[in-house]
């Protein structure tokens, strides 16, 4: 088993739905700026830590650090927007060909929300390499 954690500074972005443009009889779909910016240094950090993507099963673990609203109580975690799901979509895909050969190796995956500290907002990442069953016992419930 093999484990690589790193975390990426700024505030997370969150997967969006693809824009569709129609010009003439064609539609195009892409991705909006902002994703692809955050995309795009998720993968450059990710790079740092990785000589080659896993070519086998994997668990990944985020943890999205937020910043803190000032309106709002100092608690733990983070009930409000943006979703989970679309913030690991985000961090999923950037990752794609760089800790994994590809995504649909994630077999297993844990995530959360909480305020950030007077870091400043930020993700940290693992990424564990599973080459067998028994390994992966140890994250089920």
């Amino acid at each position: 088993m093999r484990r690589v954690r790193f975390r990426v500074e700024g505030k997370a972005v969150p997967k969006a739905r693809a824009r569709v443009v129609t010009k003439g009889k064609r539609r195009f779909a892409f991705t909006p700026k902002r994703v692809k910016e955050w995309e795009e240094k998720v993968k450059d950090e990710a790079s740092k830590h990785f000589d080659a993507a896993f070519d086998w099963p994997v668990v990944v673990s985020l943890i999205f650090y937020m910043a803190r609203p000032k309106s709002r109580r100092l608690d733990f975690w983070v009930p409000t927007t943006p979703d989970l799901d679309n913030l690991e979509k985000s961090i999923l895909d950037a990752l794609n060909g760089v800790a994994y050969t590809d995504d649909r190796l994630v077999v297993a995956k844990s995530s959360s929300k909480r305020y950030a500290g007077p870091d400043g907002p930020y993700v940290q990442i693992t990424v564990t390499s599973v080459r067998d069953q028994r390994s992966l016992s140890e994250y089920s419930s």
